[in-house]
């Protein structure tokens, strides 16, 4: 039986929660199947490069400079799925999503498109394009409820499919052996430690992270804060850092093995403006770290309040602070539940097998019936 195969098309191979679940998936495809093939075009931002092409993945760099150079590419991967016979391309983030809605208009080639995030906060001209060329496409997925009721209040499409992140549970456990890493040894001492992974943007609000911090440290409190990662807002959060005389943050930088940065962390703070459905709180949560999260995007969807995380209904750092003190030292029972309920929920309703089954059998339907 001839395999079926896929193109997903991206912007970056970085370090971004969608960037980082295609090697995951890939690990799990049944491969004997599907064969799958990868495009990007920020070639500075390769670094799940070599992770999908461990895993089997054929994976091809059509260098762009930017988001205009990338919708001009449509030529060149056009060419590609006529020489590789893709039969269905799948596409994540807008301006890759517009792209392969263009190569499908051109080539007849099935598109699936995943949605992130909230349509609504796209900045104007990603949403023009996306609803000039949302048509020419087979199906929607939406890794969140808040992103599909987004898009279903646009009518922008009729066929939308909740299909949300998943993780791989096996990886993401604490019964897994970690090295120490000495740094990190002696900055937590016994304290407990608040961390977060991530691309450092402006939505994160990871100066609110930094506030909450220098309130800790002027209170004194048993708390230091862990931050794995890199972005545009790094020198804002030095700048910050340096302000208030911080020595209760580590930065970590970009790390190769956030997981193993993550088996330090006690609590995963997560201050955004929005978000779609974040991998990294889903790998925290799989590690029985506490979730203390803004209720956006589909965070709700997943953290039940004081079950399995706490939802923040404040941005303001002192509340913030306060509620990490009561949930975490004052509650420190029910602290505790939390850890196990974290890693139940996950295992339960959001592992990698789960997300792959439900796109394998979407791949299928799509080529079959359209």
């Amino acid at each position: 039986m001839e395999k079926i195969k896929i193109l997903h098309i991206i912007k970056s191979l970085g370090r971004g929660g969608a960037e980082m679940l295609l090697p995951e998936t890939l690990k799990v495809h049944d491969v004997s199947k599907f064969e799958f093939h990868y495009i990007y075009f920020l070639p500075w931002k390769n670094q799940m490069v070599d992770a999908i092409e461990k895993s089997g993945g054929k994976v091809t760099c059509i260098s762009a400079k930017n988001n205009l150079s990338l919708l001009l590419q449509y030529a060149k991967v056009k060419a590609y799925c006529k020489e590789n016979k893709i039969q269905i391309i799948h596409a994540h983030l807008p301006w890759a999503g517009v792209l392969a809605r263009i190569v499908s208009k051109l080539s007849g080639i099935k598109v699936l498109y995943t949605e992130h995030n909230n349509f609504d906060k796209y900045h104007f001209l990603t949403r023009l394009l996306s609803k000039l060329t949302y048509q020419w496409q087979t199906k929607v997925l939406a890794v969140s409820e808040d992103a599909k009721v987004a898009l279903e209040k646009h009518n922008l499409f009729h066929d939308i499919v909740y299909v949300p992140n998943g993780v791989n549970t096996s990886f993401f456990s604490k019964k897994n052996k970690f090295g120490s890493i000495e740094n990190v040894e002696q900055f937590v001492v016994n304290d407990k430690v608040i961390g977060t992974v991530a691309v450092f943007r402006k939505q994160k609000r990871l100066d609110i992270f930094i506030e909450v911090a220098h309130l800790a440290q002027q209170k004194k409190l048993p708390f230091k804060f862990l931050m794995v990662g890199d972005g545009p807002e790094m020198e804002m959060i030095k700048a910050l850092m340096a302000k208030y005389q911080l020595q209760n943050v580590l930065l970590a930088g970009l790390q190769e093995s956030p997981i193993d940065f993550m088996n330090y962390m006690d609590i995963f703070l997560i201050t955004s403006d929005f978000e779609g459905l974040p991998v990294a709180l889903l790998e925290a949560m799989s590690m029985e770290i506490v979730p203390f999260c803004t209720g956006v995007g589909g965070i709700p969807n997943v953290l039940k309040n004081t079950q399995n995380g706490v939802l923040l209904t404040s941005q303001e750092p002192e509340d913030i602070l306060f509620t990490l003190v009561q949930k975490s030292i004052d509650e420190s029972a029910n602290f505790e539940t939390m850890k196990k309920n974290a890693r139940t929920t996950v295992e339960n309703q959001y592992s990698i097998q789960r997300m792959v089954n439900q796109l394998e059998s979407i791949y299928t339907e799509v080529l079959n019936h359209g």
